[in-house]
């Protein structure tokens, strides 16, 4: 497996990490908040309930901002995401000199 592969893997691993924690925070707030079941004949209360799991979506995310175990989880995700972007670069560099020198063109 190639560096960038690892790098990309771990940037996968991640993200996974970060999703948790945003789940975390919606299902927390969710559950405050008593999610009720739409039914698929009631349109005007399926509406509704889209509105309200919105709202708790994005209260979710505003709870998960300040969360210093987010801002954690963030900037390892940031840093990791460079890390395989620059390991990605660096052996895309490598290939083209390669080829360069080798006189391949394809």
């Amino acid at each position: 497996m190639s560096e960038s592969d690892v790098a990309w893997d771990n940037v996968a691993e991640q993200f996974k990490k970060l999703g948790s924690v945003f789940r975390h925070h919606y299902e927390t707030r969710e559950g405050a908040e008593g999610a009720e079941a739409v039914s698929e004949d009631e349109v005007k209360e399926a509406v509704r309930t889209l509105g309200e799991s919105m709202k708790t979506a994005f209260g979710a995310v505003s709870d998960a901002v300040t969360d210093p175990d987010l801002q954690v989880e963030v900037r390892q995700t940031v840093g990791l995401f460079f890390e395989a972007l620059g390991a990605t670069l660096s052996e895309l560099g490598t290939e083209i000199s390669e080829r360069r020198e080798g006189g391949d063109s394809t």
